[in-house]
């Protein structure tokens, strides 16, 4: 009786253990200046641009895939920094673009509309 106990308190400890890790990374993931962003426009938009608004470069294209009419993606941030404005461009699939300066820190979503693009 006692060591069916013992191993059933081992076995569901050790279930257990993978998910502790897991919770930790998902909450140590989350910052404040993630965001959303919303394809309202009729074009797909093909690449996604973020940078400091004290940055002369855009850096590198943050898209897996295109974002459609109607749908969104979300852009995570996974540096220290405490900067909450920055720019954001969008590249549209005729090669059109908007660019847009955001407090990242107190929005929650980007939306982009329009033939051609107009950010708001």
């Amino acid at each position: 009786m006692f060591s069916k106990l013992v191993r059933n308190t081992l076995l569901a400890t050790t279930l257990a253990l993978p998910i502790v890790p897991l919770a930790s990374q998902n909450a140590l993931a989350f910052d404040r200046r993630d965001f959303l962003v919303y394809n309202n426009n009729e074009l797909e938009i093909t690449q996604l641009y973020v940078s400091s608004k004290d940055s002369k470069y855009w850096g590198h294209n943050i898209l897996n895939s295109d974002i459609v009419n109607g749908t969104s993606d979300t852009v995570t941030f996974n540096n220290n920094s405490n900067q909450c404005t920055y720019d954001v461009k969008a590249i549209y699939s005729d090669g059109s673009y908007d660019i847009g300066r955001t407090n990242l820190c107190s929005t929650y979503g980007i939306t982009f509309y329009g033939h051609g693009g107009d950010y708001r």
